[in-house]
C-alpha cells in the first residue's frame, strides 16, 4: 500500500471476503483476524501473519470450520531441501519481506495444515501469484483430474484450497460490477 509494488485490489479483496463471510454466511466478526497494510495496528507483517495463522489453528476441535484468505504478492524461491517437483517453494510476501523474508508453502503448511485434528475443516483462498500448491496439499485439480503432489502435507483435517493460478503462473486483477479493483479469484467468490 502506497509503494511502487502496490497491488490495486488487495484491501478491497479482504473487505469483500469479510463481507461475504459475515453477511452471507453469518460468521461473527469477533471470530476473524484481519490484516491489511492500510491499518497500522494490523499490518500483514511476517510476525503478524504467522501469529494469526497460529491463532487460527490452535485449539481447533472436531466440528470447527476455519477459513484463511490471502490476497497479495506471491512468489517462488529455491527449495533448499529438494522436495518440490519443480525445485521451487511457493511463497507469500508479507509487507516486511525484504528484511523478514518470504513465507514458504512449507511454513504455511506447518502453521495451519499439518496439525489440524480430524473433524476440522479448513478452506483457504490464496489470491496471489504462484499459489497453485500454496499449502502443499496432497492433491491438485489439473482440469481433467487429480494429481498427487510429490511434497504433500497430510492432515487429519479436511483442507481445501482455491488458488488464483498455478505455481508457474501469475494471478490476475479483476473489477467488480461497480468497477472496484480486486483479485480475479476473490472477485469470483464475492
Amino acid at each position: 500500500f502506497g509503494t511502487q509494488a502496490q497491488l490495486r485490489g488487495c484491501i478491497n479483496d479482504v473487505h469483500n471476503m469479510q463481507r461475504l463471510l459475515t453477511q452471507n454466511f453469518g460468521w461473527p466478526q469477533s471470530c476473524m483476524r484481519t490484516l491489511t497494510d492500510d491499518n497500522p495496528s494490523a499490518m500483514p507483517t511476517r510476525g503478524n501473519i504467522e501469529a494469526s495463522l497460529r491463532w487460527l489453528a490452535q485449539d481447533a476441535r472436531p466440528g470447527d470450520v476455519l477459513f484463511f484468505h490471502f490476497s497479495g504478492h506471491g512468489a517462488q524461491q529455491e527449495d533448499p531441501n529438494g522436495f518440490e517437483e519443480d525445485g521451487m517453494n511457493e511463497t507469500i510476501l508479507p509487507v516486511d519481506f525484504k528484511h523478514a523474508g518470504m513465507i514458504t508453502d512449507d511454513h504455511l503448511g506447518e502453521l495451519v495444515v499439518k496439525h489440524l485434528p480430524e473433524g476440522v475443516r479448513l478452506t483457504a483462498v490464496m489470491d496471489c501469484c504462484h499459489s497453485g500448491t500454496g499449502l502443499d496439499l496432497p492433491y491438485t485439480w489439473m482440469g481433467r483430474g487429480w494429481k498427487e503432489e510429490t511434497n504433500p502435507y497430510h492432515s487429519l483435517g479436511d483442507v481445501q484450497m482455491f488458488s488464483g493460478c498455478a505455481d508457474d503462473d501469475t494471478s490476475s486483477d479483476a473489477s467488480s460490477l461497480y468497477g472496484a479493483a480486486g483479485g480475479a479469484m476473490t472477485t469470483a467468490f464475492c
